[in-house]
């Protein structure tokens, strides 16, 4: 009898209990970082390459462009509830990185001048539209937020859901400024494969700490030095470029960067460009012929580099076999990295940014 009483008294509980009612907003008209030129017209609202470029770039590229790693969102809201509703283009999955990395969001908060993570909004296991909740039982503060976009596929329309009764505004600040953004041209490891969640790509934990946007020209399998990307990122106020390149190059194609660099060098006679070596593969250890590889690309771009630095000042090279540790535990495959690969990647190359940057 107690038991029965003590069910009722939770059910009647239950049933007084205030139901919860959103709205969803739009965040389309909010203020977008990760894109260049920024006024450019676009296909999609959070694609990372201008429409301007689909009929004359391979159309691998096109696509992998549509891709939307590094893009963001930033506004502020007072809800105590996040939630999510989005839809991206593909839906599609791969064997080795989580469906929150390729295709869900990630929500990071301003506290105290530091961005901190706040939730994830996972996909579903069917075919979208995806709805989500990032966080619950916030205390009601008008906090400052940036949602960074899917890293492996197309984010359409992309909606914060906010309780009724709470406000959602632009931004407060301007976290991270815009002006003089690092723009980083590469491949798969730029993109953001294999990170867990969208937040982890490196270009992005870089941005926070350094508090300046990064902008993500990663390409899977498809960083091969295309010109027309070289013309693309010299239409941004770069204040530095980094070309991570190697791992898609041939030995041949790497004949390519004397133009790429000289396309970037028109409208950027002076702004630094930091040549990162080919991250040694974890396997590269015990496989021989793919050591041999690595090697010879790393030594043909050592010469490469060599011959540009006698005219050009503002040329770096940094080895990255050593970026993401030696212990081999940094990658889920033995090429492309874990969280902790990107962690490791970002904290080895946070002090080689400030020093050329001079901060």
């Amino acid at each position: 009898m107690y038991l029965l009483l003590v069910c009722s008294m939770i059910m009647e509980a239950n049933d007084n209990a205030p139901t919860e009612t959103f709205r969803y907003v739009d965040v389309v008209d909010f203020p977008h970082i990760g894109q260049i030129p920024a006024q450019a017209a676009l296909e999609s609202p959070y694609d990372r390459l201008p429409m301007a470029l689909k009929d004359s770039i391979r159309t691998d590229l096109w696509n992998l462009g549509k891709n939307s790693a590094g893009v963001a969102v930033r506004f502020r809201t007072d809800s105590k509830k996040l939630k999510a509703r989005w839809e991206v283009l593909n839906d599609f999955s791969m064997n080795h990185m989580t469906p929150v990395g390729i295709k869900g969001l990630d929500l990071y908060t301003l506290d105290n001048g530091r961005w901190y993570f706040v939730g994830s909004a996972r996909p579903g296991l069917r075919k979208g539209p995806h709805e989500s909740t990032f966080i619950s039982n916030l205390d009601g503060t008008m906090r400052d937020y940036i949602l960074y976009m899917p890293l492996y596929d197309s984010a359409q329309k992309v909606e914060i859901g906010i309780l009724d009764d709470a406000v959602i505004d632009q931004p407060s600040n301007e976290f991270p400024p815009q002006s003089k953004p690092v723009v980083v041209y590469g491949t798969s490891l730029t993109q953001g494969g294999c990170a867990n969640r969208p937040g982890m790509v490196y270009t992005s934990i870089l941005s926070r700490w350094m508090n300046r946007e990064f902008i993500n020209l990663g390409f899977s399998g498809n960083g091969r030095l295309d010109y027309e990307i070289a013309e693309l990122m010299g239409q941004s106020d770069a204040g530095l470029f980094i070309l991570d390149h190697l791992p898609n190059c041939t030995i041949d194609k790497l004949d390519r960067l004397p133009r790429f660099v000289e396309i970037l060098r028109v409208n950027h006679p002076n702004t630094p460009i930091l040549l990162l070596g080919n991250a040694r593969y974890t396997y590269d250890r015990f496989n021989t012929v793919s050591r041999g590889e690595t090697i010879a690309k790393n030594n043909r771009l050592v010469e490469i580099y060599e011959k540009l630095k006698q005219n050009d000042p503002n040329i770096y090279y940094l080895p990255s076999d050593e970026l993401v540790g030696e212990d081999e535990e940094a990658t889920v495959d033995g090429t492309h990295f874990s969280d902790l690969g990107f962690m490791r990647m970002s904290e080895n190359l946070l002090p080689v940014l400030q020093r050329i940057l001079g901060e």
